[in-house]
């Protein structure tokens, strides 16, 4: 799995080097709820949300400081609208359209395995149809060295940014009030420097040529998709202890 990745907080820039527009209803939407969990607090957010406690800190927070992006953080996820590239803040987590209560957090809904698109119940209602694509600088592993967990972070070497293909869901309150997409990246076996490192799974990395078709797959079938999966860019990743 990714544990936690970090990102670019520059928003033209990412704009710029994807050609995407930011979608402004979608970050007014955002800046609606965050104003809204201030206003009402963890009470409220415990009962609309469907959380098995209150929440003991912000629901809706960004990435840090340093551009940190852990499951439950929201960031900027690149989406086919009006045949246009559209940057929207999306929770990196998925919440299923229609749940009642937060999945528990012991399951691992930020990361989907390539080969559980198909198998898992989260995935097969957004897989061909809700498809997104998540640019990060790096991401963070945990990793055993020694008997002992030591957390890693990968690298690609000579590019200035990377990008996983990713599906997300969109979510709704029963009051209505709050609204919200979140996703999952997508994640195959590692790259011989990552497996050696210590981990066993690595974020897609799809070609660059690739992104529209896979956002915006109306026209593809399955197969056309995985092929599109299984053509990732060539990198190396470096790796040394967070």
């Amino acid at each position: 799995m990714c544990f936690s990745v970090q990102v670019d907080k520059d928003l033209k820039k990412l704009a710029k080097r994807f050609n995407a527009t930011p979608s402004v209803q979608a970050f007014t939407n955002f800046n609606a709820i965050q104003k809204l969990e201030n206003e009402r607090g963890a009470e409220y957010l415990k009962a609309e949300l469907g959380l098995k406690r209150k929440p003991r800190s912000k629901v809706f927070k960004d990435a840090d400081e340093e551009g940190r992006v852990f499951p439950g953080y929201w960031t900027n996820v690149i989406v086919i609208e009006n045949n246009k590239r559209v940057i929207k803040p999306m929770r990196y987590r998925v919440r299923p359209a229609h749940s009642i209560e937060e999945i528990p957090s012991k399951y691992n809904v930020f990361n989907s395995r390539v080969d559980a698109l198909e198998k898992r119940q989260t995935w097969q209602s957004i897989f061909m149809k809700n498809h997104g694509l998540f640019p990060f600088l790096k991401f963070y592993e945990w990793v055993e060295r020694k008997g002992k967990k030591t957390l890693v972070n990968f690298t690609p070497d000579e590019v200035d940014i990377m990008w996983a293909p990713a599906i997300f869901d969109t979510w709704k309150s029963n009051d209505g009030h709050i609204t919200f997409d979140s996703f999952a990246l997508l994640t195959d076996d590692p790259p011989k420097e990552v497996e050696e490192a210590g981990h066993d799974r690595c974020p897609i990395f799809i070609k660059e040529e690739s992104i529209d078709n896979w956002l915006d797959p109306k026209d593809l079938n399955k197969k056309d998709i995985y092929q599109i999966l299984g053509k990732q860019e060539t990198v190396y990743f470096s790796h040394q202890i967070a």
